[in-house]
C-alpha cells in the first residue's frame, strides 16, 4: 500500500506538471495596419536674401582723435605700422577739417585751410609704430603750431600689398588698381567707398 501511494503520488505530480507545460495558448493574430494620411501642401518658398557686402580684410582704418593736440609736430603710436608694412603696404592719411566737420584732406598736403581762417602746410612721418604730423607756414621750412581747436581727427588708411608687379612695390600696385577704378586717392570719401570701409 505503500508503494501504491507513493506511485500515485508520483503520478499525480507528473500528470500535474505536463498539464502545466501544456496549457501554453495561441498567439492571436496581428491586426491591420491602418492606412497613411495625405501629405500636406507645399509650403511656398521664401525670397533670397540680399548678398553682403565685399569686405576687405586686406584695408584697415586707424582713426585718432587730434582736437586735444597742439603743436607743430604731432607724433601718433600705431604700432601695426610694422617694417613690413611701412616697406610694403599703402598708408594714407586724411585730416579732418576741424572738429565735426565733413571735410578730409588727404595729408601730406600743400596748403591746407584749418577751417579757422589759417593756412598749413602738412608733412607726414612714416616710421615703425609711429605716424607723425608736421606743420608748416605755407611756403616754407618753417614749422608753425597748431592748436587742438583747430584740428578733427586723424583718419590713417593701411591697404595691405597682396602682390608685386615685375618693377613695382605693393603699394604702386595698390595706387595702380586705385587709378584703374577711377578713385581719386585725395578724395577720402572716394577711397573710402572703394574699400568699403566707415566714414
Amino acid at each position: 500500500m505503500k508503494n501504491v501511494l507513493k506511485f500515485s503520488k508520483y503520478a499525480l505530480m507528473s500528470l500535474i506538471t505536463v498539464l502545466i507545460f501544456s496549457c501554453d495558448g495561441e498567439d492571436g493574430q496581428d491586426g491591420i495596419d491602418g492606412n497613411d494620411g495625405q501629405t500636406g501642401v507645399q509650403g511656398q518658398a521664401g525670397t533670397d536674401g540680399e548678398d553682403g557686402q565685399d569686405g576687405n580684410a586686406n584695408v584697415n582704418t586707424y582713426v585718432f582723435d587730434l582736437s586735444s593736440k597742439s603743436g607743430a609736430s604731432i607724433p601718433n603710436d600705431l604700432p601695426q605700422l610694422t617694417q613690413e608694412v611701412v616697406d610694403n603696404d599703402l598708408i594714407i592719411g586724411y585730416l579732418q577739417n576741424g572738429t565735426g566737420s565733413g571735410t578730409y584732406y588727404p595729408i601730406p598736403a600743400s596748403v591746407w585751410p584749418n577751417g579757422t581762417g589759417g593756412f598749413y602746410d602738412i608733412a607726414v612721418d612714416i616710421a615703425v609704430g609711429k605716424y607723425w604730423v608736421h606743420f608748416y607756414q605755407v611756403g616754407t621750412q618753417t614749422l608753425m603750431s597748431v592748436s587742438g581747436v583747430e584740428l578733427g581727427k586723424l583718419k590713417i588708411v593701411v591697404a595691405e600689398s597682396t602682390s608685386t608687379t615685375i618693377g613695382k612695390t605693393g603699394k604702386e600696385s595698390i595706387r595702380e588698381e586705385l587709378k584703374s577704378a577711377g578713385v581719386d586717392i585725395n578724395d577720402y570719401y572716394a577711397v573710402m567707398d572703394y574699400f568699403g570701409l566707415e566714414y
